[in-house]
């Protein structure tokens, strides 16, 4: 199976980022961090981006926040990315409803609330990049002759298939990336849930349960363990 550590193992040293932020402390604190595993171009104004969108392919752009400061920006960087298709990290220090990155187009979009540690940066880049296309990443995860495709967002098993919600392969994908390692709730909350909404009550504990049931439809087994206190792991029993 492809792990987040083979993966970048093999593969980081050849990808490319652009950074776009205009707080140039900011941006040299991403530069000592991000230089040290990726090519990384920079740019503080959207004339640059578009240049730089011109002469080179990238694999994830970390986008501030500016843009959205006024119409004017808006508009311009809708015309700036409208050719590009790679998947975008937003890093907002305020909340921002759907039709508001909407001008963005139809691509992948997380979010990374500021401030930020850079333990966090990095893990959330990885998992953009380990989310390219098929043709950069294996189309399917397997865990115990499960498959979850990365395409149909479904889970195999034998000749039986269940489809997940979004939120159940996003959480599945985690646990079969991290086989027997403990996945803290906090954790699954920031990167599942991305801060879009406040988690509530058993919020995260319906969708395991859900996608426990799903597991033990297919294969009739439990693999997604409790661990009271601290949150879940998938056992790896291979």
């Amino acid at each position: 199976m492809l792990t987040l550590k083979k993966f970048f193992k093999n593969q980081n040293k050849k990808m490319r980022l652009l950074v776009v932020e205009n707080d140039l402390v900011l941006l040299d604190l991403l530069l000592d961090n991000l230089l040290n595993n990726y090519l990384v171009d920079v740019a503080s104004d959207l004339a640059k981006v578009k240049d730089l969108l011109e002469d080179n392919s990238y694999q994830a752009i970390l986008l501030s926040s500016f843009i959205f400061d006024n119409e004017r920006l808006k508009d311009h960087a809708s015309r700036v990315f409208k050719n590009s298709e790679c998947p975008i990290l937003l890093m907002t220090s305020g909340e921002l409803s759907s039709h508001d990155f909407a001008f963005l187009g139809q691509r992948s979009i997380d979010f990374l609330h500021k401030p930020f540690s850079l333990s966090e940066l990095n893990l959330r880049l990885k998992l953009i990049l380990f989310k390219l296309p098929v043709k950069d990443q294996e189309l399917f995860l397997t865990n115990q002759k499960l498959l979850l495709n990365n395409q149909t967002h479904s889970l195999s098993f034998a000749k039986n298939t269940l489809f997940l919600s979004r939120k159940e392969f996003y959480l599945l994908q985690l646990f079969f990336k991290r086989p027997n390692q403990l996945l803290s709730k906090s954790l699954l909350a920031n990167l599942v849930w991305d801060n879009e909404e406040v988690v509530y009550g058993n919020s995260i504990a319906t969708h395991i349960t859900s996608l426990r049931k799903k597991i033990k439809q297919l294969s009739g087994r439990e693999l997604i363990k409790t661990v009271r206190g601290d949150g879940y792991l998938l056992e790896d029993l291979e």
